[in-house]
């Protein structure tokens, strides 16, 4: 691994150049896979820098969660997300847009701070909305708007979710 100008290797490949009118942007590319885990209360979400999902869903006979009854609300990206979701300003539509007899679910996956940055969780929240265009928050559920690549891996269990996405 090299130093340059203080950033190493690893930061270095992350970016690659685009020529603006304003002047030069640094455009990214990212590959991340996310590992989900389910929460039923947004309280038990850890302290830590990643992306979430609120969802509807129903129990089994079983009493087990049916992701076949999952209803995708929102994605969103946070530096402290068990911060972030309990008080969390698009609660109203959650509520509005929460199917009858359902519960709310959250799934939370963590892109530590060490290596990615809070423009790195906003790039991958974008290509997760413009893939599934939740009906709670607005940004990017028109389309994947940006020159940053992103490759997104869903592991453990991220239905709603597709296990794989790419922008653009």
């Amino acid at each position: 691994m090299f130093e340059k100008n203080g950033l190493n290797e690893n930061v270095l490949l992350k970016y690659r150049q685009s020529i603006t009118p304003l002047g030069i942007k640094m455009v990214r590319t990212i590959n991340v896979t996310l590992e989900w885990s389910l929460f039923v209360r947004p309280e038990d979400i850890p302290m830590r820098a990643g992306i979430y999902m609120v969802i509807a869903g129903r129990k089994d006979e079983n009493g087990s969660w049916e992701p076949s009854t999952y209803k995708l609300l929102d994605i969103g990206q946070s530096g402290e997300t068990g911060d972030r979701l309990p008080t969390h300003e698009r609660e109203p539509c959650w509520k509005k847009e929460k199917p009858p007899n359902t519960d709310f679910l959250y799934k939370f996956a963590i892109m530590p701070s060490e290596k990615y940055d809070e423009e790195d969780r906003r790039i991958a929240e974008c290509c997760l909305r413009a893939h599934t265009k939740p009906p709670c928050g607005s940004e990017c559920n028109d389309g994947y708007n940006r020159k940053d690549t992103v490759s997104i891996t869903n592991a453990s269990k991220p239905a709603p979710l597709s296990e794989k996405y790419s922008c653009p």
